[in-house]
């Protein structure tokens, strides 16, 4: 290792992640996770309203809260999932039973100009085209980005598989600086 190398920081780069919290006080694990964004030194650029989910899986659970967040900072791909690791362990989260209730849940969806596939970090995240409030919210936080796998914008992508009760639009920026409990219940 050089000493170029050895003190070199990791570019900036902005990432989409995915917050869900489906145990009481689910805001307030949302409000958690981005207290731990900040103090890591992230910009937090914008932000979608949170809404409810269903649970996906077999097992029965209380709805979801949710909402996608885009962010800035020096990191690379691993470096954003240690961060979602890093907020699900400082609210508690439990790994088991499997994709069952959760007191916060932190995805990586997308990093921008990036691609992982790796056992412990995929990106863009598998369930992107198949859960359509991350394809919603991704449309509106990262409408340019390109999906390298799928050959278009997310804008393009979620035109094309969006329909019906998820067609809402959102406003296409929201203020970082909004209370974060404000969202939809």
């Amino acid at each position: 290792m050089t000493p170029d190398t050895e003190n070199a920081q990791p570019a900036c780069s902005r990432a989409v992640l995915a917050l869900g919290s489906n145990l009481p006080p689910r805001a307030g694990w949302l409000d958690l996770a981005l207290a731990v964004f900040g103090r890591a030194g992230l910009e937090i650029l914008t932000a979608t309203p949170r809404w409810n989910t269903v649970a996906i899986g077999t097992m029965p659970q209380p709805d979801f809260l949710n909402q996608l967040v885009l962010l800035r900072g020096e990191r690379t791909g691993l470096g954003w999932l240690d961060l979602a690791k890093e907020a699900e362990d400082q609210a508690g989260r439990r790994r088991r039973p499997c994709h069952g209730p959760r007191t916060l849940d932190v995805d990586v969806i997308l990093i921008e100009d990036e691609d992982w596939d790796l056992p412990e970090l995929a990106v863009p995240h598998p369930g992107l085209l198949t859960r359509p409030y991350l394809l919603l919210g991704a449309s509106q936080l990262a409408p340019d980005w390109r999906h390298p796998g799928e050959g278009g914008s997310i804008s393009e992508l979620a035109q094309r598989h969006l329909s019906g009760s998820w067609a809402p639009t959102w406003p296409r920026a929201r203020a970082a600086a909004d209370p974060p409990g404000r969202g939809l219940p």
